[in-house]
């Protein structure tokens, strides 16, 4: 068996000095902001750890009968799994699969956003109050300060005249429905999933379900964990894309501890982003972060709780600047109806039999949906 192995091990480390030789190249590719030889390079990756992985998976022994097959496919199920990250999950690959997911959807990255040139009449003399009942410890928040964190943004968005209920917006505690925005995306030959959800969803008013008429996503950070842009920035991506392909109507997505704020907005072919954070020049002012979530749903947004992108758009510049990535990952992803929901519907069966159904379910999402990678 060693002997046999022998050969295997040197293809591996081959396989291996290449990816690192590659990767070296991928960060000079980025320096340089040369986005033809990253996309590239990300494919090229993305294929070799794909041989990797099938290389290592042969050096398990073979079955040494045809009762040990269930296990053998079990196993390469189980392999399949590599390639599944989740939102909020900081895992050794999913920076790079996440790279690789913005440049499938044509998205060239993250710019500093620019604030609209004139709010609301009046809003100047209108301030966000932070919320300050952070316990020092010991406390759940999930269940305890998720719905004290809505309420105080509630109370925050009427302040700047968003009006909630009939004829206005929902804002839902969506927290422990935790894949709602889970998606998909094929890279070279792999198929990586992508899983997780947000804390809180400003929506027209009735729409259901929730995911599939997102205005703003809500994630609640505890001031610790709110540090900087760097400090969320990947999950806040994915929940970003989360929404593109889930839901009809572009999102903005809001990170915020109730005193400081990381926004990221679809715009055009990449995504702008406006934070809090002091000593940088780029940051903006918390009132200026209350008053850019307010302007995004009385001026962009659509009320209606049946809004589709396959509509034509009224003569609205940033909704039409929004909607441009979105219409992007719909062609790239598909049009994300049944994914989510069926993961849902996996993620509740027997542990024994999870592991297939959520193979099974990623296998049938892929089919229809492959014309749509080279």
């Amino acid at each position: 068996m060693d002997g046999q192995l022998g050969p295997v091990k040197q293809d591996i480390r081959n396989i291996q000095e290449r990816i690192v030789r590659y990767e070296q190249k991928l960060a000079v590719a980025e320096q340089a902001g040369n986005k033809e030889e990253e996309k590239s390079l990300i494919n090229l990756l993305s294929s070799l750890q794909e041989e990797k992985n099938i290389l290592l998976r042969s050096q398990a022994p073979r079955p040494a009968d045809e009762s040990s097959k269930l296990d053998e496919i079990m196993d390469m199920l189980r392999a399949k799994q590599e390639q599944t990250y989740t939102f909020s999950a900081s895992t050794a690959g999913r920076d790079m699969a996440v790279a690789a997911a913005m440049n499938a959807l044509g998205l060239s990255g993250m710019i500093p956003g620019v604030l609209p040139k004139r709010w609301s009449r009046g809003w100047n003399k209108k301030h966000f109050v932070p919320f300050m009942k952070w316990p020092t410890q010991g406390e759940i928040y999930e269940n305890t300060y998720a719905p004290q964190l809505l309420h105080h943004f509630v109370g925050a968005l009427t302040v700047f005249d968003v009006p909630f209920g009939v004829g206005g917006f929902d804002f839902k505690d969506v927290h422990t429905q935790k894949t709602r925005l889970s998606f998909a995306c094929t890279i070279g030959a792999s198929t990586i999933l992508f899983t997780g959800g947000t804390d809180a969803v400003v929506i027209p008013h009735g729409a259901i379900p929730w995911q599939g008429q997102t205005r703003i996503l809500f994630d609640w950070k505890r001031p610790p964990d709110l540090q900087s842009v760097e400090s969320v920035v990947t999950q806040a991506q994915l929940e970003l894309m989360g929404a593109l392909y889930n839901s009809r109507h572009p999102a903005l997505v809001v990170f915020t501890d109730g005193v400081n704020f990381v926004i990221l907005q679809p715009w055009g072919c990449a995504i702008q982003y406006y934070h809090t954070f002091s000593g940088t020049d780029d940051c903006i002012h918390v009132d200026d972060a209350m008053r850019l979530i307010s302007h995004h749903l009385l001026h962009i947004c659509s009320r209606d709780g049946a809004f589709s992108h396959m509509a034509p758009v009224p003569e609205n510049t940033e909704l039409s600047m929004e909607l441009a990535p979105l219409l992007a990952a719909k062609k790239e992803l598909g049009e994300g109806e049944g994914l989510a929901a069926q993961l849902q519907l996996d993620r509740d069966l027997p542990p024994n039999e999870r592991l297939e159904s959520v193979s099974n379910t990623i296998l049938a999402w892929r089919q229809p949906n492959l014309s749509y990678f080279g």
